[in-house]
């Protein structure tokens, strides 16, 4: 389940670039995770932040591909989201 309430500040703030149309702020790797889900999750993830609701944002489990968004710096990113887990 996704905690709103203790999200920095900054992370809501690049979600909201990120829906008007900013790139992630993920570097390209090679045997990343799959850019496509990753654009796909985080569209999602923004438009529930907007909505101020969690409803159906669970934990993702991205498929690794052969260029794709470095896995440490998506998993640190959504790190806040889901504490614990």
């Amino acid at each position: 389940m996704v905690m709103w309430r203790s999200l920095p500040p900054e992370r809501v703030a690049q979600l909201k670039a990120f829906e008007s149309g900013s790139p992630l702020p993920f570097t390209v790797r090679l045997r990343g995770y799959d850019a496509v889900q990753v654009r796909d999750y985080f569209r999602r993830l923004a438009a529930a932040a907007g909505a101020g609701s969690a409803d159906g944002i669970e934990r993702p489990a991205f498929g690794v591909s052969l260029r794709g968004y470095d896995r440490r710096q998506v998993d640190a990113f959504l790190e806040p989201f889901f504490p614990g887990a």
